[in-house]
């Protein structure tokens, strides 16, 4: 989530037809706005609290906020925030919308009542539709974009590789995300214990910070071959070293690691769930594998890693498919218009 806020700040920062503010509560990722010179405002909130004194206080400040600046639009990505922009919306007349970016449930009396709703898949928007009774024309369905890389061609393979201790002829399998059961990260690990015994000479890469206690990843438990990095802005040096992305989610609305992997063409094996299932066609621009089988799993990657041609075909045509169906420049101008269209009413 915080690549794509990321993205639509940079982009309406750049714009000088806009002004621009960000509130956040706060985050790991608030460094990244000194690229583009861009100062947060802190607001004090907790998803999910109750608590009806920081309610009314976070509500004021919104208020304040946005009389002192003159907001026209408030585009929020969680549903505490957005209840908040609609709570204060018919006191001041402000155009609400929201980005939904997950498979939830509950609260549906106060979820998604934006006045435009962005639904990152059709797997979310039929969320939407079906569990929050949000009215198909407010929904706009669009897929997120991805730009390139920066700095990709000044990065050597070897030396990422001596960097990491592996071996050069070494296979390297790669997983990015949250290091939780959603994420399927204990099925990839068992698949990598299974392939262990037939592959020489492979390793599993798992770049991500550990948000789920039931998963108990650290470096004294891993298995010989699993390599545990920190998050980093810019993860083009795994992708490029890696042989295989997999991602086998339980639940997933719509991952930009498959976008990461089509743009660095590499072949990608995925849960067939959510917006992995719908964006992915199997054996055509990926491979799609029954979420929480390990065993199948296992196998989908040693086929890959057997057929490096079938791979190599797999990541082209998901390369020629976020090429084409995730531009930034065709997401901003649909925002632009959803932007405008709010506005004109």
């Amino acid at each position: 989530m915080s690549k794509y806020v990321f993205s639509i700040l940079k982009n309406y920062n750049e714009n000088k037809s806009n002004k621009l503010f960000f509130i956040t509560n706060g985050g790991d990722a608030l460094h990244k706005l000194k690229q583009i010179n861009l100062k947060p405002s802190i607001m004090k909130f907790t998803r999910g609290s109750k608590n009806i004194f920081d309610l009314l206080s976070n509500r004021k400040f919104l208020i304040d906020f946005c009389f002192q600046n003159k907001i026209d639009i408030i585009h929020t990505h969680h549903r505490y925030p957005e209840f908040l922009a609609n709570l204060i919306s018919g006191k001041t007349n402000i155009k609400t919308v929201t980005t939904v970016h997950s498979l939830v449930e509950g609260k549906s009396r106060y979820s998604f009542r934006s006045d435009k709703v962005i639904a990152v898949s059709n797997s979310v928007k039929n969320m939407l539709l079906t569990k929050f009774n949000v009215p198909e024309e407010k929904i706009v369905m669009i897929y997120n974009c991805i730009d390139q890389f920066e700095n990709q061609m000044q990065l050597n393979i070897q030396n990422i590789k001596i960097e990491l201790d592996i071996p050069s002829s070494a296979k390297i399998l790669l997983f990015i995300g949250r290091i939780t059961k959603i994420k399927g990260v204990d099925i990839l690990i068992d698949a990598f214990n299974i392939l262990k015994q037939r592959i020489r000479n492979l390793y599993l890469l798992i770049l991500g910070t550990n948000y789920d206690n039931s998963i108990n990843i650290n470096i004294e438990n891993l298995s010989e071959g699993i390599i545990l990095l920190k998050p980093v802005d810019n993860p083009y040096k795994y992708y490029s070293i890696a042989d295989i992305v997999v991602l086998p989610s339980r639940v997933d609305p719509f991952p930009y690691v498959m976008l990461e992997a089509g743009l660095m063409k590499k072949p990608f094996i995925g849960s067939n769930t959510g917006g992995i299932g719908e964006f992915i066609n199997d054996n055509i621009n990926g491979l799609l594998v029954e979420p929480g089988n390990e065993v199948v799993l296992a196998e989908k990657i040693i086929y890959l890693l057997n057929n490096p041609e079938i791979g190599n075909t797999l990541a082209n045509n998901l390369f020629e498919k976020v090429k084409n169906h995730n531009s930034c420049e065709n997401y901003f101008n649909r925002l632009d218009k959803i932007y405008s269209d709010l506005l004109e009413k």
